[in-house]
């Protein structure tokens, strides 16, 4: 039983300096429909308010960005129909991810939640 422990107390010490390593590769930002400006086309902007106090940040987008409806990948025109047609864009959320290196915009995901 003793041994367990030490092997176990041994493990975990052997695992923080891999632990101290881990950098994180994005950057996500959960806001309101509401506080999203979308792109028209691919190589065009969004903007969205990082916090509910904070000014818009725009950020150029590209046709590498992922624009996911309810877990799928959809074209940026059917994501802007569907966001188009949501009444409630105080309680509807938009995830957007940043690849911090890159300072790109390289998710735009929502999952809605009225009906059609």
């Amino acid at each position: 039983m003793i041994n367990k422990i030490v092997f176990a107390v041994v493990t975990a010490f052997l695992t923080i300096p891999a632990l101290a390593q881990i950098i994180p590769v994005t950057n996500g930002y959960e806001v309101a429909l509401s506080d999203v400006r979308l792109p028209h086309a691919d190589g065009g902007t969004i903007a969205f308010k990082p916090c509910e106090k904070c000014s818009y940040d725009t950020r150029r987008v590209n046709g590498d960005v992922r624009w996911e409806l309810n877990g799928k990948a959809v074209s940026l025109s059917k994501f802007r129909k569907r966001c188009e047609k949501i009444e409630d864009v105080d309680n509807n959320t938009v995830t957007i991810t940043r690849h911090i290196e890159s300072n790109r915009i390289t998710k735009v995901a929502i999952t809605v939640r009225d009906t059609e």
